[in-house]
């Protein structure tokens, strides 16, 4: 955002707004007094099923619901996510727009690349490939 005073007449905020549900980004003027209305926002944990195909399952844990997520909605998450855990997804008029998976995630690595004679001397870092097909 850019907070602009002119020299002459009052001032107002320049700000680039992109939406959550497509991705488009607009530039809108805000000036002292504008109101904006409140999105309808809902916050759920949900228990992460398993992935089919191109969809992600997740099970509401309060009302046992099951919705089905695609790739855009998950985002990065499906990186960290494990069957059977708890995350949290967020609603917009009762339409996912993204998942938010725990700060801490205890993954096993699946896979790294052998260690050479010579590569203990400093600190060397290799690839890793965890359980969820993530690399670090």
């Amino acid at each position: 955002y850019q907070h602009v005073k002119p020299g002459k007449g009052a001032a107002f905020v320049r700000a680039k707004i992109k939406s959550f549900l497509d991705g488009k980004v607009i530039e809108k003027t805000f000036h002292a007094g504008d109101k904006c209305e409140e999105p309808n926002l809902v916050e759920k944990t949900m228990q992460y099923l398993y992935h089919d195909g191109d969809t992600y399952q997740f099970m509401d844990i309060d009302s046992y619901e099951q919705i089905a997520l695609n790739d855009s909605q998950v985002g990065e998450a499906s990186k960290w996510m494990l069957d059977g855990m708890q995350v949290q997804v967020l609603l917009h008029n009762d339409k996912a727009i993204s998942v938010d998976v725990p700060q801490v995630v205890a993954l096993k690595i699946v896979e790294t690349a052998p260690n050479f004679k010579g590569d203990t001397s400093s600190a060397s870092k290799k690839p890793a490939t965890l359980e969820t097909g993530a690399v670090v």
